[in-house]
């Protein structure tokens, strides 16, 4: 039986691509980055005094113009922004899939340029910042999981379909959270709104209590915040800023830390 990962009506219900052609500032250039069957369309901002370079797995309906505005505050907080659309998602090509969102991370991640590096996953975006913590690539320091999912089943849930009555060994490993979570070693930061009414932050918390391989793990909740309005909050970018402070430190003291 064909996975429910693979069918149709999960992938019709879950992504929502946009197309955009915008032209990247001046400050950046735009990559496209060779996976199998598609090319990867990665936008890099290169601000002056960035201490790190932060890859942003943006979420659902979302481009990487959309994060044109937000690179000053990301690079106050020490990092220089580098955003990647998924399949068919801005100038990217190919139907984008929960497999190659998984398949494509690690490969994205080494082609992005900067030491050390930092992944972030927002909302969707979190399932290829979770196969990047558990498989890190070179030069990886730390990883950020804002909104992200943790249940699988809610996962389905909310695409309006039924989960079936158990998952097979290769949806755990490809799709679940929870192993990779506990497989990685690298910091991690948890960044969840503690009103989300998407993703509960029950999720948030059971995520951040699963990580328990690694020494440094931190769970935000940030107050008064829903799914999407996290970064406007001083609470995200101060804890935004603690995290790349002390990844950045680390590397610096022990370059061993990064992912080799």
């Amino acid at each position: 039986m064909t996975s429910i990962f693979e069918r149709e009506e999960f992938n019709a219900s879950l992504f929502f691509p946009r197309p955009d052609a915008s032209e990247p500032p001046a400050d950046a250039i735009d990559r496209f980055v060779e996976v199998p069957d598609a090319q990867i369309h990665v936008r890099c901002h290169a601000p002056a005094g960035a201490r790190c370079t932060l890859l942003l797995f943006h979420g659902n309906g979302e481009v990487v113009a959309d994060y044109d505005d937000a690179v000053e505050r990301f690079a106050a907080a020490g990092a220089a922004l580098a955003i990647a659309d998924f399949r068919g998602y801005g100038r990217s090509t190919g139907e984008p899939t929960l497999r190659t969102l998984v398949s494509d991370a690690r490969t994205i991640a080494a082609a992005v340029p900067g030491a050390p590096l930092i992944v972030m996953g927002r909302s969707l975006g979190g399932v290829a910042a979770h196969e990047l913590f558990a498989h890190p690539t070179e030069r990886l320091a730390g990883v950020v999981l804002e909104s992200a999912f943790f249940d699988l089943a809610n996962l389905i849930r909310r695409r309006g379909l039924t989960p079936p009555a158990a998952f097979t060994a290769d949806e755990l490993a490809a799709f679940d959270p929870a192993p990779k979570l506990a497989r990685g070693q690298l910091p991690v930061l948890f960044l969840h709104g503690a009103r989300d009414a998407t993703i509960e932050a029950s999720e948030a918390i059971a995520a951040h209590a699963a990580a328990t391989a690694t020494a440094d793990r931190e769970l935000v909740l940030v107050p008064r915040r829903g799914h999407n309005d996290l970064s406007g909050s001083d609470v995200y970018w101060d804890a935004l800023r603690g995290f790349i402070d002390r990844v950045v430190r680390a590397a610096e003291r022990d370059p061993g830390s990064v992912a080799r």
